[in-house]
C-alpha cells in the first residue's frame, strides 16, 4: 500500500476532513526520524537481558498422553537444591515467559514462538526459592478459553475421563498436577483460568489477591484483570509457593497501591474454629448451566466445613449474577486495546514492556491473521465494533458497575471470614468431536465462568479446593476472602482436604498423592 493510500485509509476511519493529510507526510518523515534515534540510542544504552539458565528440556508439543506438555525436562528428578520449595517440580504455563524455552501461548499464530530473553519475575523467584524447572505447559489458543479443546497441539485431556475437558486455560498445568508430573504450577487467570482446570482436574489453585504476584512476563490481556495464578495438588504447597513468588515487583504497574500480604506458609495447620462462613445462594442453580449433583456436593462440603468453624450462613450478593455480564465489555475492549492495539504490551504505565514480544505479536498479526483462534478473531472484531458502536460509554459503565460489586463483596465480606461456592456450576463436559459452529464454540469455551470471573473484576483473592465426586468426576469448592487474606484461604483448604475430603488419584494416575477421604459424593 502506497504511503498517501495507507494515510488516506486512516484519514477515513477516524473521520478526519481529508485536508488533513496536506503536508502530513513531512511532519511523518520527522517523526520516523526521531523513532530511529530512540531505536539506535536503546542500542546503545538498553543491553538485551541475558538467559538467566540454559535447560536441558526436550519438545513434546502435545505427543504425551494427555496433551500436556509443551517442553519437559529430560531429566524429570529434582535436582538437589535448598530453600522453601526444594524438591518441588515447577510447570509453567506455555504463556509465561521461561528464558530461551519458545512460548507459543497454545497458538499457531505465533507461528515457532515467541523466545523470551529472561523468564517471568514469579518464575525466577520460584526457582530461586529451590522449585526445579518440569517444564512447560499446553494452554488454550492465546488462552481464549476455559475449556482445553482449542489449543494448536490438540485437546488436553481430562485425567479422569479422556473424553472430557481438563478446563483452561491454564490446561496442562492441571493434569500435569493431576498425574503427579508436576508439584506446583504456574498459570494465569483473566476469568477463571487456573481455577477451571483445577476444579476439573481435582487439583487446588488460587488466584491470589489482584497483583500481590507479580504478572510481569506474562502474556498480558487486560491490565486491571489479569491475575497469575497458583496451582498445587496440596494447600500447603500451594502457601509455599505464594510466599516464594508474592511481593513488590518494579515491573509491574499493576501493584500500585497494593498492601502486604497477611500470614505465611507457616500458618498452615492453624486454627480455623472461629471462622465465620457465608455461602452464596448466588452461585448455585444457574439456569441451563448448572448442574444440581455439582450445587448438591458443594453444598454438603460447605456444611462439613462449617461443623470445623464457627458455623455458616446463607447470604445473597446482588450483583454477583450479572458479573459476567459486567467482565465482557471490560475484558473485550481492554483486550482489543492491551492484545491487539498494543501487541499485547498495553500502554500508559511505567512497567516493564518487552519489544521482542512486541515485534513478534504485531508481525504475526501482520503476516499470519488467518492463524488466529476464532475466540481471539471475536475479540477482536466485538471489541472494534462495540467500541465504535458504543463510544466505550458501556465499558465506563461497566467500570462502574465493578466498583458497586466489589463494595458488595466487602459488605459481605465485613460479616464473613470467607465466602463459598461452586468453582465451575458443572462437571467436565466432553470434548467436541469436530469442529463447531461459532457459537457452540463460544459457549463451549465460556460455559464454565459464572462464578469465577468475579473475582477478576473484585480482586478478591479466590481458591478451588477439591470437595467431591460426581460420576468419579471431581467437583471444586470456591473460597473467597478479604483482599491479602490469603493464607487464611490456603489455611481453611489444608484443614479441608486433611480432615474432609481429599480426591482419589486419576485412573492410572502415579503415586505420591494425598490419601483420598471420600467423605463427599453425588
Amino acid at each position: 500500500m502506497s504511503r498517501n493510500a495507507e494515510l488516506g485509509r486512516l484519514v477515513g476511519h477516524w473521520g478526519v476532513d481529508a485536508a488533513a493529510i496536506d503536508g502530513l507526510d513531512g511532519l511523518l518523515d520527522g517523526m520516523r526520524a526521531t523513532y530511529a534515534r530512540v531505536e539506535a540510542l536503546a542500542a546503545e544504552h538498553v543491553a538485551a537481558a541475558p538467559a538467566t539458565m540454559t535447560w536441558d528440556l526436550e519438545k513434546i508439543a502435545g505427543a504425551d498422553p494427555h496433551h500436556a506438555w509443551m517442553f519437559r525436562a529430560t531429566d524429570r528428578a529434582p535436582a538437589p537444591a535448598s530453600g522453601p520449595l526444594a524438591g518441588l517440580r515447577l510447570a509453567v504455563k506455555d504463556s509465561i515467559a521461561v528464558a530461551d524455552v519458545p512460548m507459543t501461548a497454545g497458538s499457531a499464530f505465533l507461528r515457532e514462538g515467541f523466545l523470551p530473553r529472561r523468564s517471568a519475575v514469579a518464575v525466577e523467584r520460584a526457582l530461586d526459592a529451590g522449585a526445579t524447572l518440569a517444564g512447560t505447559a499446553v494452554c488454550e489458543d492465546l488462552c481464549y478459553s476455559g475449556s482445553s479443546f482449542t489449543s494448536a497441539t490438540g485437546p488436553v485431556l481430562n485425567p479422569y475421563d479422556p473424553e472430557r475437558a481438563a478446563g483452561g486455560s491454564t490446561s496442562g498445568c492441571g493434569v500435569l498436577l493431576a498425574t503427579d508430573q508436576a508439584d506446583i504450577a504456574l498459570g494465569t487467570d483473566l476469568g477463571g483460568s487456573v481455577r477451571n482446570p483445577a476444579a476439573w482436574c481435582g487439583v487446588a489453585a488460587l488466584k491470589a489477591t489482584f497483583a500481590l504476584v507479580p504478572y510481569a512476563g506474562a502474556l498480558a490481556t487486560e491490565f486491571s484483570m489479569d491475575h497469575l495464578g497458583l496451582m498445587a495438588r496440596r494447600a500447603g504447597d500451594l502457601a509455599r509457593l505464594l510466599d516464594a513468588v508474592a511481593g513488590p515487583c518494579a515491573e509491574d504497574p499493576r501493584q500500585a497501591g497494593i498492601g502486604a500480604l497477611r500470614g505465611s506458609a507457616a500458618d498452615i495447620g492453624g486454627d480455623i474454629s472461629g471462622l465465620r462462613i457465608g455461602i452464596v445462594r448466588d452461585g448455585f442453580g444457574w439456569p441451563d448451566r448448572s448442574d444440581p449433583r455439582v450445587d448438591a456436593v458443594v453444598r454438603a462440603a460447605a456444611d462439613a466445613l462449617a461443623r470445623l468453624c464457627a458455623g455458616a450462613e446463607e447470604i445473597s450478593i446482588g450483583l454477583h449474577r450479572h458479573g459476567r455480564d459486567i467482565h465482557v465489555p471490560i475484558s473485550c475492549e481492554g483486550g482489543l486495546a492491551t492484545v491487539f492495539e498494543q501487541n499485547s504490551q498495553g500502554s500508559n504505565h511505567a512497567g516493564a514492556y518487552d519489544p521482542d514480544l512486541a515485534r513478534a505479536f504485531g508481525e504475526a498479526l501482520a503476516t499470519n491473521i488467518d492463524a488466529l483462534p476464532l475466540n481471539g478473531a471475536v475479540s477482536l472484531i466485538a471489541g472494534t465494533v462495540l467500541r465504535r458502536e458504543t463510544k466505550s460509554r458501556v465499558m465506563a459503565l461497566a467500570q462502574a458497575l465493578r466498583v458497586k460489586l466489589r463494595a458488595q463483596y466487602d459488605a459481605a465480606l465485613r460479616r464473613f471470614d470467607l465466602l463459598v461456592m461452586p468453582t465451575v456450576p458443572m462437571p467436565p463436559h466432553r470434548l467436541p468431536k469436530g469442529p463447531l459452529a461459532p457459537a457452540a464454540h463460544q459457549k463451549l469455551a465460556f460455559e464454565m465462568h459464572d462464578n469465577n470471573c468475579v473475582t477478576n473484576l473484585t480482586g478478591h483473592p479466590a481458591l478451588s479446593v477439591p470437595c467431591g465426586m460426581v460420576d468419579g468426576l471431581p467437583v471444586g469448592m470456591l473460597l473467597i476472602g478479604r483482599h491479602l487474606d490469603d493464607h487464611l484461604l490456603l489455611r481453611t483448604a489444608h484443614r479441608f482436604e486433611s480432615e474432609i475430603f481429599a480426591p482419589p488419584p486419576p485412573p492410572g494416575g502415579q503415586g505420591g498423592r494425598h490419601d483420598a477421604k471420600q467423605g463427599v459424593s453425588a
